[in-house]
């Protein structure tokens, strides 16, 4: 049995964005058609996700927010919940998959079947504040992961690492000022949102990187930042929003990150689950829009996780 878990799906095409959209369900497929092509899927444990409900969202949104979300989706067609995010028929029932994946696989590692899990979900969630819909986000999925996993007695701290190029607004916004979680974000900056880049709080750590920063010195700012405040919180669990937008191929960043770069992030999130968290790690896919650097990126981040 392989140490990793990947949940995907049921449906990959479920969120049927129009065509010129850059979150398209051409994203997953992309992702699990260069590790069907690599071999690395067959070292792989396989799950659908299993779906959560609406009543598990109120746990990190305000319960008036989701109820609004389920009154204004379509039965058939499309609409938009904000200029950025476009809501279709099918739009919830991927989100309540999506956010469900996180909570299946918290009960997974916890059984001590799997040592990690990678979450090749959509629509992604970082953006997702408590009482808005921003940038392709509706619901919080790793917020509710993190909730949900401080409800288990062997949890009682996680590690939220989110290195998307756009800062993580929604999971900032949802807990900040809280003991039990850490966040840690890079990002561009100045960019998108722009909006909580200069939360002061003990438990929010911001990175901002300037446009164009490339390997070795992206990696010379992380690794003292993230290895101590993480050290420091000593979590029972870490969660990675994974980002893959940061690499230099993207379109909707200017950080120039390779894929080797991501083995390297994720290797450095192990090594602190592997000091304090027994090795557990859940990562849930957040960005990546360029479907073959998205594709390589993941690829090379799955890897790291199955440590080969």
């Amino acid at each position: 049995m392989s140490s990793t878990l990947f949940i995907h799906h049921t449906q990959f095409d479920q969120h049927s964005v129009p065509p010129d959209h850059p979150e398209s369900p051409l994203r997953s497929l992309a992702v699990e058609t260069r590790l069907r092509q690599s071999g690395l899927w067959q070292d792989l444990a396989i799950q659908h996700a299993i779906s959560t409900n609406k009543d598990m969202f109120k746990l990190i949104h305000k319960p008036g927010y989701i109820d609004q979300l389920y009154q204004i989706s379509p039965n058939k067609g499309m609409i938009y919940a904000d200029p950025d995010t476009p809501l279709t028929f099918d739009t919830l029932k991927a989100t309540e998959e999506a956010a469900g994946s996180g909570m299946q696989a918290i009960d997974q590692i916890l059984t001590g079947k799997f040592r990690n899990a990678f979450c090749a979900i959509r629509p992604p969630g970082h953006h997702a504040e408590p009482n808005k819909t921003l940038g392709f986000c509706f619901v919080n999925n790793i917020a509710l992961a993190a909730q949900y996993a401080l409800t288990k007695p062997e949890i009682n701290r996680v590690l939220i690492f989110d290195f998307d190029v756009h800062q993580a607004n929604g999971t900032i916004e949802i807990f900040k000022d809280r003991e039990d979680v850490m966040v840690i974000s890079s990002f561009q900056h100045p960019y998108f949102p722009n909006s909580h880049w200069n939360v002061q709080s003990s438990n929010i750590i911001n990175i901002p990187l300037e446009a164009e920063t490339a390997s070795t010195k992206f990696r010379r700012i992380i690794e003292p930042k993230f290895i101590s405040a993480a050290s420091k919180f000593k979590p029972d669990l870490v969660l990675i929003s994974a980002g893959f937008d940061a690499h230099t191929d993207d379109p909707m960043g200017e950080i120039d990150l390779i894929k080797d770069d991501y083995f390297w992030l994720t290797k450095l999130a192990m090594s602190i689950a592997k000091d304090y968290a027994k090795g557990r790690v859940i990562s849930m896919l957040e960005g990546g829009y360029n479907l073959e650097s998205l594709a390589n990126s993941a690829h090379e981040h799955i890897r790291a996780l199955r440590n080969l």
